[in-house]
């Protein structure tokens, strides 16, 4: 039992803090935290219920939407385009063709860009009556459309009214809305094209897809046909003029020819140019002959064996006969003399055959002579020739000049004329064909498949999209309700260490919370609790444990009365000797947590109506754990506790108490807890990590710090993240009751029982 001096104000003011050093607190208000990916998931695991229901919404208005929208029907066909259309004729249209780019080239875009053109979806309204089938007619409510008129007349209530023909504006209008519906895809690599309409009816989308083809097939026919007729027009004017101008040019031709007697010159040139030819050929060959018989008159000259004389027959058989005279008269003269009759016959003989061979000879001299005086006169005769007729040659082509200028000017006007007039037939004969560039290759049928909308695609785009959306909005709620994503967020924020975590316990009640350590030990959260209790043993400098610990929390309903009471009944299961004083004056919950009726306590003992040892009471079961209850609520908590009756009592306890834990009131708004906080020597503020607020928080240890350095840590209950893995845990521990725990194990009733005093 404790006995307190009468005389109490007598006493320190604050007996027990004065002999504790202070601990460094952190002065630099928020630190900077890097936000990881753990604390994002735990900050939408908070939100949980926000994300869900965010997405969940947009779920529901996508289904909504999807099933309400008018279902639309697609129908396509298949074209082909080519740059030219089919030959009929063996010559092709006005229109010039150009190499083949693929889907860039611009005939190809051109043609993409004429399939959505106003002009024929305009010609494709009027051919269906598209106005009264289509576009006016009256839609099905709908809460989309219903949203939709209301947008579109409140945007049009601000715009300025157009002054327009009511009429060409809403042909308009449809020509657009119609616009907005077609759809043109090019075949890759082919000249095939796809047409696409969508409608609310399948039959009326192939009916509209067939229509714009046959207006493009015929509107592409018809621009060929005006193209033919301009060309036509063109053609007949350029006609006109090109014979006027032949006619005008052959006159003057003609005219030219008469005055200076030229008479188709080209044949005239050509016969004279081929005569030239043939005297420069006849004088070549005269020059060879002459050339010939003087060479061979200069040899027969200088040494009579000229190839003509050599080759001669007779020469020939007159120069036998002399060898075969010579020949006898050489033999003969073997057996006779010369002056024998027969030798002098044969001399004699020999004599007439050479004077013989002589005149032939000289006879043959002579031919040549007169051979090279005939090749020279004709090459004199045909030199002159020719320069004659070279001066007439040239007389000739000086008078023609003018008169191939002229007619060559006729012949390219002919010419023009004659391609003109060409063109022309051509022209005619093509525009009386029908044939175009264009060809369906498929055309469109109704198809019943709903193309939109995609309800599963819808769906699939709504969760992801409402998935963001949750998660956006639950990030959100979290930083603008300045949370706190974990512990080491927590920890870097404050520079103060997290000494214990309380995991979340939904299946017990506040009482059975509050008695967890004795009446479940082996739980996952009676561990934690001893977790705590032991590392409050070592917070102080040098590793010593506080005497007189304060448990207090930023906000009320944190749980710091139920981690009090716990850590009290963990500090008692270890053999100590411990005070548990609910000093929280203004809401006191620890006699609620433990079962006890509201009996007087501190507030009685503060106003000098009882001493301590009438509030001090002990456990039955717990031996060790002694509590000193509220008491009577009383007007003035702040004076009461601030009195140095408190302080006296405070320093009464640590004499006979190895541990004081003291309940006090929360630390944002009141008082109490500064003055309870410098009477203590350490602080520990219970933190509820679903209701962390950052700002709050430091503020909180700012007054903390101003009043005195003392808060070592904090306790964070309600945590996801759990001080042991529950599941680890749940593995490893294996309960062994002995009989103390069996002991305590029963005592599963009311409350706390409590020796009487």
């Amino acid at each position: 039992m404790l006995t307190v001096n009468a005389n109490r104000a007598s006493s320190p003011s604050h007996p027990v803090s004065a002999s504790v050093p202070y601990i460094a607190m952190p002065t630099n208000g928020i630190a900077a935290h890097t936000l990881t990916l753990e604390d994002v998931w735990r900050r939408l695991l908070r939100q949980k219920w926000t994300l869900l229901l965010t997405a969940l919404a947009v779920l529901l208005l996508t289904a909504y939407f999807t099933w309400t929208a008018t279902p639309s029907y697609r129908a396509a066909a298949t074209i082909q385009i080519e740059k030219e259309g089919v030959q009929v004729v063996n010559f092709g249209t006005v229109t010039s063709a150009s190499p083949d780019m693929g889907e860039q080239d611009p005939f190809f875009r051109t043609q993409y860009e004429q399939l959505k053109s106003r002009k024929l979806a305009e010609r494709v309204i009027a051919d269906l009556d598209l106005r009264t089938r289509l576009f006016e007619r009256p839609a099905k409510f709908s809460l989309l459309t219903s949203i939709k008129v209301i947008i579109q007349g409140f945007i049009g209530s601000f715009l300025p009214a157009k002054q327009t023909a009511a009429g060409s504006n809403k042909t308009a209008d449809y020509a657009a809305q119609f616009v907005e519906k077609l759809y043109v895809e090019p075949i890759e690599k082919t000249h095939l094209v796809k047409v696409f309409y969508e409608s609310p009816d399948p039959v009326l989308s192939a009916d509209i897809v067939n229509a714009l083809i046959n207006a493009f097939i015929k509107e592409n026919i018809s621009s060929q046909s005006e193209t033919d007729t301009y060309a036509k027009e063109f053609l007949e004017q350029e006609l006109d003029k090109s014979r006027q101008r032949l006619t005008l040019q052959e006159g003057k031709l003609i005219e030219y020819a008469k005055q200076n007697d030229i008479l188709e010159v080209n044949n005239s040139q050509s016969s004279q140019e081929r005569q030239l030819d043939e005297l420069y050929s006849a004088l070549g060959a005269a020059e060879r002959a002459r050339i010939q018989a003087e060479s061979q008159m200069i040899q027969g000259r200088k040494h009579g064996n000229v190839r003509e004389v050599l080759n001669n027959p007779v020469v020939e058989g007159i120069k036998q006969n002399l060898n075969t005279l010579e020949a006898e008269y050489q033999e003969k003269l073997k057996l006779f003399k010369p002056a024998f009759p027969d030798m002098q016959r044969l001399q004699q003989q020999i004599q007439e055959v050479r004077s013989q061979l002589q005149q032939e000879v000289g006879g043959l001299k002579q031919a040549l002579q007169a051979e090279y005086s005939a090749a020279k006169s004709l090459e004199d005769d045909l030199r002159s020739q020719l320069d004659a007729y070279k001066s007439e040659l040239v007389d000739l082509r000086d008078r023609s000049i003018e008169y191939n200028a002229l007619k060559r000017e006729v012949e390219t006007s002919r010419d023009l004329y004659d391609g003109l007039l060409q063109r022309m037939k051509e022209v005619n004969v093509a525009s009386n064909v029908t044939s175009s560039n264009i060809r369906v290759v498929d055309a469109a049928a109704p198809d019943d498949d709903v193309f939109r909308p995609k309800k599963a695609l819808n769906l699939i785009i709504g969760s992801l999209v409402g998935l963001m959306l949750g998660v956006g909005a639950a990030l959100l709620r979290e930083t603008l309700s300045q949370s706190v994503a974990s512990m080491s967020e927590l920890q870097t924020l404050s520079g103060l260490p997290v000494l214990g975590t309380i995991p979340h316990v939904r299946h017990l009640s506040e009482g059975n919370l509050a008695l967890a350590t004795v009446r479940d030990a082996g739980s996952l959260l009676a561990e934690s609790y001893r977790v705590m209790t032991a590392n409050l043993r070592f917070v102080l400098p040098g590793g010593v444990a506080p005497r007189v610990t304060l448990i207090t929390s930023v906000n009320p309903a944190e749980g710091k009365s139920t981690s009090a009471v716990n850590i009290a009944m963990s500090q008692a299961q270890q053999g100590l000797k411990v005070l548990l004083i609910d000093a929280d004056l203004r809401r006191p919950s620890v006699h609620v947590k433990l079962g006890l009726p509201h009996a007087r306590g501190l507030s009685n003992y503060l106003n000098g109506e009882v001493d301590i040892a009438s509030v001090t009471h002990p456990s039955r079961e717990l031996k060790g754990l002694y509590l000193i209850l509220a008491g009577t609520l009383m007007a003035d908590p702040v004076r009461m506790v601030s009195s140095p009756a408190m302080a006296q009592l405070l320093n009464l306890a640590t004499k006979h108490f190895d541990s004081v834990i003291i309940d006090g009131p929360p630390t944002a708004g009141f008082a109490d807890a500064l003055y309870l906080s410098s009477m203590a020597e350490a602080t520990v503020i219970v933190a509820d990590e679903e209701r962390i607020n950052r700002k709050r928080l430091l503020t909180v240890i700012e007054q903390l710090r101003r009043v005195r350095q003392n808060v070592v840590g904090f306790l964070m209950v309600k945590s996801q993240e759990e001080a042991l893995d529950s599941r680890y845990y749940d593995r490893y521990h294996t309960v062994h009751p002995s009989k103390a725990d069996a002991k305590a194990t029963k005592s599963k009733r009311k409350g706390l029982n409590l020796a009487p005093v």
